[in-house]
């Protein structure tokens, strides 16, 4: 697989429509959307809700377009050699319709690493950019199969409580308490949220919450120049003391020390 162009976070006006009746080629095009999306096929329109992705595969006719004020989406042109076409099926990908995701900010990152070498000219970029993206297909599965494991396992009032708790957590860490306030709130035992939590997911709350408050912070220092109280408030943290000591803590240096190193 090699990709010929690729764009992340794109933006675009209320009057956005691409339209290709008969596809691009050989190319593939792979859609992660970021805001709601009016999509065509067979004929019929549907919305494609933010979170979920899209795969076009060659001489698929294509139509997506806004159906808010604004659009959004990640994406990439790629061409796929016959050996790599087994790829798909056997990872139980969909190919021509619209899929949601539990964790679209994964892959979104994938694509945010990928545009970052595809558009350098350091050594082995494109080897990296290959590497990334089979490693995107592999995240994208396991959310699939891990979906599906939910579906199959779990009740359907404590499936809801627990994507929605996914979501805040990936999405919305700044609204996210303790373990304990969250069990509260949704009305679990804190036992019963910690052992439900990692068997959908595979990793416990207290890890989930960690990582994505520290991936926020990160994104933060390197993208902003917000003071640290305030980069504190976006991330769920009481107190910009309490920022410095668990990223500290984390990482081994300061917030400062490094968004120096990484600015």
């Amino acid at each position: 697989m090699k990709i010929h162009s690729i764009g992340y976070h794109h933006g675009h006006d209320a009057d956005f429509v691409m339209s290709n009746p008969n596809g691009i080629g050989q190319a593939w095009l792979f859609l992660l959307f970021q805001t709601k999306a009016l999509i065509r096929r067979n004929g019929k329109e549907e919305i494609a809700q933010a979170g979920s992705f899209l795969l076009y595969s060659g001489n698929t006719p294509q139509y997506y377009a806004a159906c808010d004020d604004t659009y959004m989406d990640d994406w990439f042109y790629f061409t796929v050699e016959p050996q790599d076409q087994k790829l798909f099926p056997e990872l139980g990908i969909p190919l021509n319709q619209p899929v949601q995701l539990t964790d679209a900010a994964t892959i979104s990152a994938h694509i945010r690493s990928m545009t970052y070498e595809f558009y350098t000219a350091r050594p082995y970029h494109m080897d990296m950019v290959e590497l990334e993206l089979k490693q995107m297909f592999f995240h994208i599965s396991r959310q699939l199969q891990e979906t599906q494991k939910i579906i199959t396992q779990t009740p359907s009032t404590k499936l809801d409580n627990l994507m929605i708790l996914h979501y805040q957590i990936t999405h919305q860490i700044d609204q996210v308490g303790t373990v304990a306030s969250l069990a509260k709130k949704f009305s679990m035992s804190l036992s019963s949220l910690q052992h439900s939590y990692k068997e959908v997911f595979g990793e416990t709350i207290s890890n989930d919450i960690t990582r994505s408050r520290l991936e926020r912070v990160r994104l933060l220092l390197t993208t902003t120049s917000l003071p640290l109280r305030r980069i504190a408030e976006q991330c769920g943290y009481t107190s910009e003391f309490h920022l410095m000591r668990h990223f500290k803590n984390n990482t081994g240096i300061t917030p400062t020390e490094y968004r120096r190193q990484n600015r």
